[in-house]
């Protein structure tokens, strides 16, 4: 080898020597020891722990602090509305009123449609007479006269 640590002699063997290698991939070391308890099992030990009367407790008062976070951030975003109306004088409009269904006799669905019913056959519907009673009309609001009349 010269001074450089090359190898001169590429028939000799040489034993490798601890250096450390410059790539771009990540060196993929395992572990020598596994944790004793996975985070999954970890999690399950610590909700064991917990009454249940504590949980529903903490579920509580994450409820009421977050309906309170969000109470707020409306009454925030209302005032900023209401800044809005007043610089524009822009009226607020009423909420209307909900509507309460009538109550229904034993249904739970609509009324059901009946049978759409057809005119009688009478001498009364003409669609030709029709037809040419609004031709008629048409032509008498035009201000010139047509060709043929």
């Amino acid at each position: 080898m010269d001074k450089f640590g090359t190898n001169l002699f590429p028939s000799t063997i040489s034993t490798p020597v601890n250096r450390r290698r410059f790539s771009l991939a990540p060196t993929f070391n395992t572990p020598s020891t596994t944790p004793t308890q996975t985070p999954v099992n970890r999690r399950k030990s610590m909700v064991q722990t917990l009454s249940k009367s504590a949980i529903a407790e903490a579920r509580r008062e994450a409820d009421e602090k977050r309906k309170a976070k969000y109470a707020k951030m409306e009454r925030q975003r209302e005032e900023v509305r209401q800044q809005i109306r007043d610089k524009y004088n822009i009226k607020k409009k009423e909420e209307p009123v909900a509507q309460i269904p009538p109550p229904c006799d034993g249904r739970i669905t609509s009324e059901k449609k009946g049978p759409l019913f057809l005119p009688d056959d009478d001498d009364s519907f003409d669609p030709v007479k029709m037809a040419s009673n609004a031709l008629s009309t048409i032509t008498e609001k035009l201000p010139f006269k047509l060709p043929w009349k």
